[in-house]
């Protein structure tokens, strides 16, 4: 016996075109659920698979059935690879996949040092940004209201950066398609902490008043296709998260839960999640599906950062670009797991920091739709350019390796 993931072929695709305007408000989010819902039992695939089911025999376990996922509509199904092999020719507009694992973007710790305090040079990643100018002209925005799911390997909540911001902490059982609330909130591996604290930290946090919630995806590092879809459904479920930052995937352009990601932006979750550390033309899903925001690196010479990953994909007959924006994502300084600051390298620390930035746009403009707070990022980028070391010119990164280019807060305060 084994876990299968269990969804039709196609997705709701531009059926959810009507959904996708909607708001972040936490009133509507039952609303936008019971929408999509709604459209997805007019699909006759469901209807066909939810029947398989009911006749199936005992063997054939429902792990989360449909009442359970109805935001990602996937069915997760623990039955034999022969039960699965029927289900294919019974039914073959359906995908049907064997859970598999999804692993953190794993930083590099170039820099050995901790420190027990950051001086005012290690916080260039908000000069990059264009926040430090604007506080000096007298922006205020701190986040305050936002609430982010951070999807990863915990968060040590001690840390002195993060101390009365981290909401709740949770884990997933797959088995039980259970969420767990923990008492404490602790980091099994010690990437969340350093993400959390480029989110919300006092002093490194881009938004230094959002709250975030922590989802242990990757207890340790490590976790399945199967956990990131029950990690979905508990953030979709909870009306006070509005975005969720993920710095995991597969390498590779892997559909399997393409439809999930999508899934959020039609209740009004912004899905911002990291590209990958494997440099030019590698990418790796699901930041790489074009309905996430993706996210690469730059490093302090407003370059992008070579190991930051990104490429050409199609889908649906549709060309497009990975990353969508790069942030700061080399030589970052944040907080560690145990007290201090370390300085890491990955498209994992340039993915919180657009995740604050987005919280401070929905502070200041909290009737915006998730359509148009990604417009409202990505138009609002600066360019990047780099000399050529046999032309000796100096060119813009293309698309593929810097997107819209590095993200920017200077615009909330024009």
């Amino acid at each position: 016996m084994a876990i299968f993931i269990v969804r039709p072929k196609s997705s709701l695709g531009s059926r959810t075109v009507g959904l996708i305007s909607k708001n972040f408000k936490p009133e509507d989010r039952q609303r936008q659920i019971s929408e999509l819902v709604g459209l997805r039992s007019e699909d006759p695939c469901y209807k066909e698979l939810n029947r398989w089911l009911d006749q199936s025999p005992a063997s054939v376990t429902s792990l989360a059935p449909e009442a359970r996922t109805p935001v990602t509509g996937t069915k997760i199904v623990d039955m034999s690879e022969e039960e699965a092999t029927k289900l294919r020719q019974d039914l073959p507009d359906l995908v049907i996949m064997r859970d598999r694992p999804v692993g953190l973007i794993e930083p590099a710790k170039t820099n050995s040092t901790t420190k027990t305090r950051v001086l005012k040079k290690d916080l260039w990643h908000l000069d990059a940004i264009g926040l430090t100018d604007i506080k000096k002209r007298g922006f205020t925005g701190t986040g305050k209201g936002v609430t982010i799911a951070v999807l990863d390997t915990g968060i040590d909540a001690t840390h002195p950066e993060l101390s009365g911001k981290v909401m709740g902490a949770y884990t997933f059982n797959v088995n039980t398609w259970q969420t767990s609330f923990n008492g404490t909130s602790i980091d099994t591996q010690g990437h969340g902490t350093h993400v959390a604290g480029l989110i919300c930290g006092k002093n490194v946090g881009v938004a230094p008043e959002a709250k975030v919630v922590s989802g242990t995806m990757l207890p340790g590092g490590r976790g399945n296709i199967s956990d990131f879809i029950l990690a979905l459904e508990w953030a979709a479920s909870d009306p006070t998260i509005s975005i969720v930052n993920i710095s995991a995937g597969i390498p590779g352009n892997v559909p399997d839960m393409m439809s999930s990601v999508a899934a959020l932006l039609g209740i009004g979750i912004l899905p911002v999640i990291a590209a990958g550390n494997e440099g030019r033309n590698k990418t790796r899903s699901p930041g790489n599906y074009v309905d996430s925001l993706s996210v690469g690196a730059s490093n302090q010479e407003n370059k992008v950062s070579s190991f930051s990953s990104g490429g050409v994909l199609v889908a649906d007959n549709h060309r497009y670009e990975v990353p969508d924006v790069v942030a700061p994502g080399e030589q970052v300084w944040s907080s560690v797991m145990g007290g201090g600051y370390e300085a890491w390298d990955g498209t994992s620390m340039a993915t919180p920091i657009v995740s604050g930035v987005a919280a401070l746009i929905l502070e200041k403009y909290p009737e915006i739709t998730v359509t148009d707070l990604i417009e409202g990022i990505v138009t609002s980028c600066k360019n990047l350019a780099y000399k050529n070391i046999v032309s000796k010119k100096t060119l813009n990164y293309p698309p593929e390796r810097q997107g819209s280019g590095l993200i920017q807060a200077k615009p909330l305060y024009q």
